[in-house]
């Protein structure tokens, strides 16, 4: 199969496969058929430029994400690792806001009535907590969200330095990285 790009304007508009031999004069109406371009490279691809001068393909320029666009990501980001869930002594925890404040609820409710256990139910079904427990996993949720917030911080923090320390979403990323959760984010 012989790869062909159709360049309009100066770009890849589209990627073209003809059989082996096959001339795109003779597959093509001659207005479409000049606009062709031999392109055997896999990685070019739409959205390419194509140099009739040099005959060369560029990949896209892919402008750097700006300040606001960054601290977006990194509160999206936190959101995200945050409420992912977590393990908590090989027990799947929730940790969206509503489980959040339950698990707080059912912490303080045990604490202020001095009740031995809880009926919970975890992400893997129903459950009795003993005191114990339930606070393992209120402090657990706790750590966790404040490690979500601090690796937000510490983000923010970066790409606001002078020079910056954070410039990419990879980078962002990376901030989060340390945080453990149950999904892996």
């Amino acid at each position: 199969m012989a790869r062909y790009a159709r360049i309009d304007t100066g770009r890849v508009a589209e990627i073209v496969v003809l059989p082996e031999g096959t001339d795109p004069a003779e597959a093509f109406h001659a207005t479409v058929a000049a606009t062709l371009v031999a392109c055997p490279d896999p990685a070019v691809v739409e959205g390419w430029s194509y140099s009739d001068a040099s005959k060369t393909f560029a990949a896209p320029v892919v402008a750097p994400p700006t300040i606001p666009q960054l601290v977006a990501y990194a509160a999206a980001k936190r959101f995200a690792v945050e409420t992912a869930g977590l393990s908590v002594n090989g027990l799947t925890v929730a940790t969206d806001r509503d489980s959040q404040s339950m698990i707080a609820n059912a912490y303080a409710g045990m604490q202020a009535s001095g009740a031995a256990s809880v009926k919970f139910k975890a992400a893997s079904g129903w459950i009795e907590l003993t005191a114990e427990q339930i606070k393992a996993v209120a402090l657990a949720v706790f750590a966790h969200v404040q490690a979500c917030f601090a690796a937000e911080d510490a983000a923010d923090a970066g790409i606001n330095a002078a020079p910056p320390t954070i410039t990419t979403l990879a980078e962002v990323d990376t901030a989060f990285a340390g945080v453990a959760t149950a999904a892996g984010a």
